[in-house]
């Protein structure tokens, strides 16, 4: 936890907070506040700051909390995902907040078996859950926006365009030959994910035509959680690239 994320509604008049929950057990387990300790702190949907803690026992942690500025920018890039096996699924929404996507649409695509749209891992608590942690994870405060599209072409045909960012799209497959070399000027991006086992030819042909590159992310297929970190990191790369060029002319 990089972060101590606090909900508006947790916080007294004063701005102080009882934790009896995972987070006061990291703080005294894992950073062994005392009192008097200054950890990082973020209000969710708002600004950052620092919390000092008052008082620590063996079942809570009581912090005040102080926070300067504005709010950082909500996150503006959306991730497309072909919805993974449910242990897998609670990893790649972590790291997918952790790396600042604004929304994720989670699409059951013709690789995607039935039953993992009834799993556990979809239940509105548990995403949430695994979205806080992500946000702690990278530092940041706003929650992304997660929908469910159980067919894949009812999504495309009917809501891809108003969903999707109006940016450069991209579409990671294992049988393509380049990455998204492209220098990216700073602007909202699309990033779509299969399956492991890819995305058929028509959901790939779909995707195209509707403005996505094709992109490789190495010469051999990955998981999803690596192929999410692997893209993750070519566009981050891209972006820099973007930003000298822009620097340099």
């Amino acid at each position: 936890m990089n972060l101590l994320l606090l909900r508006p509604e947790e916080l007294s008049d004063t701005d102080e907070v009882e934790l009896r929950d995972r987070r006061a057990l990291h703080l005294r387990a894992v950073l062994r506040v005392q009192v008097g300790s200054v950890v990082r702190a973020g209000l969710l949907g708002g600004p950052l700051g620092e919390a000092e803690v008052l008082r620590e026992d063996a079942s809570s942690v009581r912090v005040r909390a102080r926070f300067e500025g504005e709010a950082p920018p909500v996150p503006r890039d959306a991730l497309l995902l072909a919805v993974p096996r449910p242990k897998v699924l609670k990893r790649v929404l972590e790291d997918a907040a952790a790396m600042g996507f604004g929304k994720i649409a989670l699409v059951r695509s013709w690789r995607v078996e039935k039953s993992h749209l009834g799993a556990q891992a979809l239940r509105a608590e548990v995403l949430r859950e695994q979205l806080l942690l992500g946000l702690e994870q990278g530092r940041r405060t706003h929650l992304p926006e997660v929908r469910l599209f159980p067919l894949f072409r009812p999504f495309v045909e009917d809501e891809l365009e108003a969903w999707a960012t109006p940016g450069a799209r991209f579409l990671a497959h294992p049988d393509e030959q380049l990455g998204p070399s492209r220098a990216l000027a700073d602007e909202p991006l699309t990033l779509a994910l299969g399956p492991e086992g890819g995305w058929i030819e028509y959901e790939l042909e779909q995707l195209t035509q509707r403005g996505f590159a094709r992109c490789s992310l190495g010469p051999h297929p990955l998981r999803v959680e690596a192929a999410l970190a692997a893209a993750w990191g070519q566009l981050a790369l891209a972006r820099a690239a973007g930003r000298a060029n822009e620097e340099g002319g």
